[in-house]
């Protein structure tokens, strides 16, 4: 072989090397663009060590810059490898003539890994009903959601394009599991029935709080909440929230004992009225 083809040789291949290194910087590109700019922020990825909570039934009681303004009775309890949950409250007193509110929502979940399977929610307003459900198949979040009265044949089920996703008392379960030192941040992406958020939360300090006048251990999480706008592939600030706090009881139960949410028409709380382990 001689000098000149020897050369072509050396050219050639520092060519293909080169077309190599291209086609390896655009697969990277590729993946770096398709990566969801919320996907780092899931964290952790599989439920914590906590055990999961004792069957219950609880009364909470939720209010408006310190006005009683509605009320609800939750219950959670197993079925198999099913977590199953009920919750069905709505407005009262005076606020009741103001703004009519019923709601009924329940909702399955695996015990492994804390999965959704799928949930149900009716909110009955004084002029109108909204109904969802959603089902979490293997190929994706399926959603329907029919307003009454409104316009016909318009309720269809809507693939949500989002990965990985939980309903709301899911991620709660989920939170809950975690470890829940000082200073622990830990993100998930819930889904209540109307957009996909990204949920992030700090656990802000371990503290003494008076529920009903008794002085409770809790753990505070502080909350921020982004909504997910799947189609334009970027998170954009909620509407109507600002920031809020849950207080779960510091014990082997980690009960919801308080939340406090500020939003657009002020402040807003839900706290614990009673309690019962089955």
């Amino acid at each position: 072989m001689g000098p000149e083809q020897i050369a072509r040789g050396r050219f050639a291949f520092r060519v293909k090397l080169a077309l190599a290194v291209i086609a390896l910087a655009a697969a990277v590109l590729s993946i770096c663009e398709s990566s969801e700019p919320w996907s780092d922020r899931i964290r952790p990825a599989v439920p914590g060590p906590f055990p999961l909570v004792r069957p219950f039934s609880g009364e909470f009681r939720f209010g408006w810059s310190d006005i009683g303004a509605a009320s609800a009775k939750a219950r959670l309890w197993y079925s198999g490898d099913s977590i199953l949950v009920e919750i069905e409250g709505g407005t009262d007193g005076l606020v009741r003539a103001l703004w009519q509110l019923d709601a009924r929502h329940k909702a399955v979940i695996l015990k492994e890994g804390l999965k959704s399977v799928a949930f149900e929610q009716l909110e009955k307003y004084a002029r109108k009903r909204v109904r969802t459900e959603a089902v979490f198949k293997p190929d994706g979040l399926w959603r329907i959601r029919a307003v009454t009265p409104g316009p016909k044949d318009v309720a269809k089920w809507k693939k949500i394009k989002v990965e990985p996703v939980r309903d709301t008392i899911s991620a709660m379960l989920f939170i809950r599991s975690q470890v829940l030192n000082d200073g622990d941040t830990i993100g998930v992406v819930a889904f209540p029935g109307d957009a996909p958020f990204l949920v992030e939360v700090t656990v802000a300090k371990h503290e003494q709080i008076k529920i009903a006048g008794v002085s409770r251990k809790a753990i505070k999480l502080d909350f921020q909440i982004q909504r997910i706008e799947v189609k334009k592939h970027r998170l954009a600030p909620h509407g109507k929230f600002r920031s809020g706090s849950v207080w779960l009881s510091d014990d082997e139960n980690r009960i919801p004992l308080r939340a406090e949410v500020d939003v657009f028409i002020g402040y807003v709380f839900g706290e614990l009225a009673s309690l019962r382990f089955d």
